[in-house]
């Protein structure tokens, strides 16, 4: 149940009470008619990948925007993520970049059959690196891999940017201080209302759109769409999700209704 307000040609955003906390791009909705990227043949892509696609968006364009920090090397953990993989599509496009992924033992093959990463390391291997000029993305929320990194490459650490938790259950204990710059939470809406005023509200848009149009069609080649319907189904996805199970060639698109009935 939604709120409307806000309502322009566009789509509308939700206003309702529990929805004040997120930023109102979060709260966002589009009317399929006016926007830009909408395919029905492609429906199952954006409704799976376009809620953090933009996060991806986001976090190539805010490191470009900064010169990469000075670093020739981008280390982006949960490599296996679909944030993590859209990011990696966009930097490793950038001339004389490295893109590194940092990913489970379990899920290192995968990783590699991606093709957008330049190199892929388990957890474990940070070390084998060479310490160069590096920017770290944390997509894993892993505090001792944070850690890890920031021993690792000290000064030559450029920026350590966190924008996810995905082993959200992965709490060891105190790690101590941290060489090298602070973490830094990414908040997108602040790089977005950033590229607003630089390109124009309809600029911004379109370079977005360009960058989904590039990428939507390359996840062909490893995104495997699966249905869930009903409250059984959809609850053992979820259950399948909190417990790791779920593989991350994956993509689950489910509802809670059966033969259009609730």
């Amino acid at each position: 149940m939604v709120r409307p307000g806000r309502i322009d040609e566009s789509g509308f955003t939700d206003v309702s009470p529990h929805r004040e906390a997120p930023p109102s791009v979060f709260n966002r909705y589009s009317f399929v008619e006016s926007d830009p990227i909408y395919r029905h043949d492609r429906e199952a892509q954006q409704m799976l990948l376009w809620p953090l696609f933009v996060t991806s968006f986001v976090v190539d364009d805010f490191l470009a925007d900064h010169g990469m920090f000075g670093a020739d090397r981008v280390l982006i953990s949960s490599a296996s993520a679909k944030t993590a993989v859209a990011a990696a599509f966009f930097l490793a496009r950038r001339p004389d970049l490295e893109v590194v992924g940092l990913t489970s033992s379990g899920n290192l093959e995968f990783v590699r059959s991606l093709g957008c990463y330049h190199r892929t390391l388990a957890y474990e291997s940070v070390a084998e690196l060479p310490v160069d000029d590096t920017c770290y993305v944390d997509i894993a929320g892993r505090r001792d891999v944070t850690a890890a990194v920031h021993t690792h490459f000290g000064e030559r650490l450029g920026y350590s940017m966190v924008v996810g938790d995905t082993h959200w259950d992965h709490q060891p204990g105190p790690t101590g201080t941290l060489g090298g710059p602070r973490p830094t939470l990414l908040f997108a809406p602040d790089q977005i209302t950033k590229r607003r005023r630089d390109w124009g509200r309809h600029g911004f848009e379109q370079a977005v759109s360009r960058a989904w149009d590039g990428f939507s069609p390359w996840t062909d080649g490893w995104l495997t769409i699966r249905r869930a319907t009903g409250p059984t189904e959809v609850e053992a996805v979820y259950r399948s999700l909190l417990e790791g199970r779920v593989d991350p060639r994956a993509g689950d698109v489910c509802t809670l209704l059966e033969n259009g009935r609730g």
